[in-house]
């Protein structure tokens, strides 16, 4: 429980059912530190304590500050620091809520794990499977492709066929205190809502002043660090005039960033690493649909799977801004089939 709306009506929901429902909510932050407004800090335990309270169920709080730190954040900050572009909802799902949270409900008796996702789990031909959420605007199911296939039959998402509409009308119906509840949206340890102020201010990274270059290496323009940048970008380059630049590369080892035309921006193949499969792949080659960000219009491709367990993966139409570090999710239909972390592109 996040102390948010979503994982409030989740429990309402479950113990209407007749489930006996056990909160708890994973303490992610020190709590000196009030700036973080979202899931893991003081303010959202409170109100998850509050909305248990409301409910009548038990509640317990879960550290795992070291974990979340060395899980999330240093991944965050030597993903920007390698020149790629992070995830950190992947990876607070892959190792806090689908394994640490997973494994903790299991000691504790719990025969489920039930979390206010937007995705649907459901059985078919004597398996599970996950699919997107019902709400489009809501859907999740991009951000859970790290779970792995043996938990499905553990995981309850009792949101999944509902809106966002729907929901905060049930939490008013049950009274809960996060009925009104505004969105978050944001990062929730980038407090400051700026990357370049995080990096320099919590995590003590120095400026690192290099050039920008065109497509050719021409020197058009300077920064104060290539991490402050990600392919597909356009604002906040500080290179202006003539057409408009974007971000097409960013290179660690020279401290360089690229910038070319809108077509330069657009990429046709990449490769994916850390493979997770919920459903095949049965052949060595097969075409899907693949989704490379959170949002993205999942575009038709052609994926072959290599010995080392590589996806390399080739799209029928180019695709804007194939950022290394995110997550690469493949579809059929409403489907998660499975995903990776974008390597090069």
């Amino acid at each position: 429980m996040s102390g948010g709306v979503d994982s409030s009506v989740t429990a309402a929901l479950l113990k209407k059912e007749g489930y006996e429902v056990v909160g708890v909510t994973l303490r992610l932050f020190a709590e000196s530190k009030d700036a973080v407004k979202c899931c893991g800090g003081a303010d959202s335990a409170a109100k998850a304590r509050a909305s248990a309270q409301a409910l009548g169920i038990r509640h317990y709080f879960k550290s795992a500050q070291g974990l979340f730190s060395k899980t999330v954040i240093d991944n965050f900050v030597g993903g920007y620091l390698s020149g790629s572009t992070p995830n950190p909802c992947v990876e607070c799902n892959r190792h806090l809520k689908f394994s640490y949270l997973f494994d903790l409900a299991r000691s504790m008796g719990a025969e489920f794990l039930a979390t206010g996702h937007y995705g649907v789990i459901k059985k078919t031909v004597g398996e599970y499977g996950l699919y997107r959420g019902a709400d489009p605007l809501k859907d999740q199911s991009y951000f859970l492709y790290c779970l792995r296939k043996e938990q499905l039959g553990r995981i309850l998402f009792p949101l999944g066929g509902l809106t966002k509409k729907e929901v905060r009308k049930i939490a008013s119906e049950f009274s809960l205190p996060s009925a009104s509840e505004p969105e978050s949206n944001d990062i929730c340890f980038v407090t400051e809502g700026n990357y370049d102020l995080y990096l320099k201010k919590t995590a003590g990274i120095k400026p690192r002043p290099g050039y920008i270059v065109d497509l050719a290496g021409k020197r058009i323009g300077k920064h104060n660090g290539f991490y402050n940048f990600t392919v597909g970008q356009r604002r906040g380059t500080g290179v202006y005039g003539g057409s408009r630049l974007y971000v097409t590369g960013v290179r660690p080892e020279t401290n360089e960033v690229v910038l070319g035309p809108l077509e330069a921006a657009h990429g046709s193949a990449f490769t994916l690493s850390g493979m997770n499969w919920l459903a095949g792949p049965g052949k060595k080659e097969f075409a899907c649909a693949v989704q490379i960000r959170y949002r993205h219009k999942p575009a038709a491709c052609l994926v072959s799977v290599n010995e080392n367990g590589l996806a390399e993966v080739r799209l029928e139409k180019p695709q804007f801004a194939v950022a290394p570090g995110q997550a690469a999710v493949f579809y059929e239909g409403d489907r998660v089939l499975g995903g990776g972390i974008i390597e090069k592109a």
